[in-house]
């Protein structure tokens, strides 16, 4: 199922989920003390039930108010309207990695130096970098961020994989924004990759569930295209190859760690804007459009921060 965050014009916050093609239900109009997808996570962990079963017995007790999801996506386009779409989760952390994830021709790691060879044989140690805390994380239709002092800023669309106590229970997709500092001086990892407005997500989260399915590699279709003053300046598209599945991936990343409650991870497996097979750069004002096959798509612009 399919959950995301409203807010409506007085500050009032629902957690709706999907019901039907373009209709989403507020289960916090059922129950109150459900606002967040969290919430949903904390009664699983202590029920051992599934979200998707606690969601459908919410359903089960009332009809709920109703949102139109594409008059939610054009008030947020818009910036009006009585209510918009949030960003569908407030992680504690978020992780940016996925180096190792993908699958690398045979023939591409041969040409590879020695360190990146060994990263890519050794998956169980993750490489994983620290991309921030919440308050730099912005929703589906908010502004992304460029560091004024990096010559060269990207934007990668990529799978989310949300983490709740070390384990993975679902995906989203956003923007990792990703700087070329730490390409200048290795000892600029960290400001390449956190500044306000590094990272978006959105529109929702898609609760995975199925064990079976978890433990599979991924294989989504993902979509980027980026626009200058209203015209297409690049595109891309990839089917992701991920080498291991998302249980094995999440649980390199949280061995021999500690981990908040919530956090999530850039995958790696990203869509990167080009035009004649060159990287496209972004400047102010660009807007940025993400799609991932099953979940729905991001809409960013661009600021300079």
């Amino acid at each position: 199922m399919k959950y995301y965050r409203i807010s409506e014009q007085f500050g009032k916050i629902h957690l709706c989920v999907e019901t039907s093609d373009n209709e989403l239900t507020s289960l916090t109009s059922i129950n109150e003390s459900i606002t967040d997808y969290k919430n949903l996570l904390d009664a699983s962990d202590i029920t051992n039930l599934k979200v998707d079963d606690i969601t459908k017995k919410i359903l089960g007790k009332s009809s709920g108010l109703k949102f139109k999801l594409s008059d939610l996506i054009e008030s947020s386009i818009n910036k009006s309207g009585s209510a918009i779409i949030i960003k569908p989760i407030e992680p504690q952390e978020m992780w940016a990695g996925g180096f190792g994830n993908m699958i690398i021709s045979k023939a591409d790691l041969e040409k590879a130096p020695d360190e990146v060879k060994l990263s890519y044989n050794t998956p169980k140690i993750s490489t994983t970098l620290y991309k921030g805390t919440n308050h730099r994380l912005v929703g589906p239709f908010e502004k992304i961020g460029i560091r004024t002092d990096t010559v060269r800023t990207i934007a990668e669309g990529e799978i989310i994989f949300i983490i709740y106590k070390g384990k993975f229970v679902g995906i989203s997709l956003g923007n990792e924004v990703a700087g070329d500092l730490a390409t200048k001086a290795n000892v600029w990892t960290v400001p390449a990759k956190v500044f306000k407005g590094c990272a978006s997500i959105g529109p929702c989260i898609l609760s995975m569930e199925d064990d079976e399915v978890n433990n599979k590699p991924l294989e989504l279709k993902l979509e980027i295209n980026q626009y200058r003053n209203d015209e297409l300046i690049g595109s891309g598209s990839i089917v992701t190859e991920f080498k291991r599945s998302p249980v094995d991936i999440v649980a390199s990343t949280v061995a021999h760690d500690t981990p908040p409650d919530l956090v999530i991870q850039y995958s790696g497996g990203f869509a990167i804007a080009r035009k004649d097979d060159e990287l496209v750069p972004l400047n102010q004002g660009d807007s940025v459009f993400i799609s991932l096959e099953g979940v729905g798509y991001v809409q960013n612009e661009v600021e300079e921060v």
